[in-house]
């Protein structure tokens, strides 16, 4: 059985949520500004926003489109980032286990 209040209180366990941290709050940042982007953008930047890029298409709605994008871009990042993140976390766990090779 592990001892949660031992790993919580190691200094490898307080590097690890901070480097999440460091990792995570960037891209939440990042896709909210994105996010608000489109209706602030509709609002206040209408002949941008309704400018023809090619043929019917206008800027608005490849701005909207390119949610979905940033969107996957991002999952794929993270996806990529949190099996390191799962990896360090598994170490931290195994080390501190009383069932570990080590004890």
């Amino acid at each position: 059985m592990e001892d949660f209040q031992k790993i919580a209180a190691s200094q490898e366990f307080k590097e690890f949520k901070r480097s999440k941290s460091k990792f995570l709050w960037p891209i939440v940042i990042l896709f909210v500004c994105y996010y608000l982007a489109l209706p602030l953008m509709a609002g206040y930047a209408k002949d941008l926003m309704g400018s023809f890029v090619f043929s019917n298409i206008t800027f608005g709605y490849l701005f909207g489109i390119s949610y979905y994008i940033v969107a996957w871009g991002l999952a794929f990042v993270y996806v990529l980032r949190a099996r390191k993140f799962d990896q360090r976390a598994s170490e931290i766990l195994s080390k501190y286990s009383k069932y570990s090779k080590g004890a």
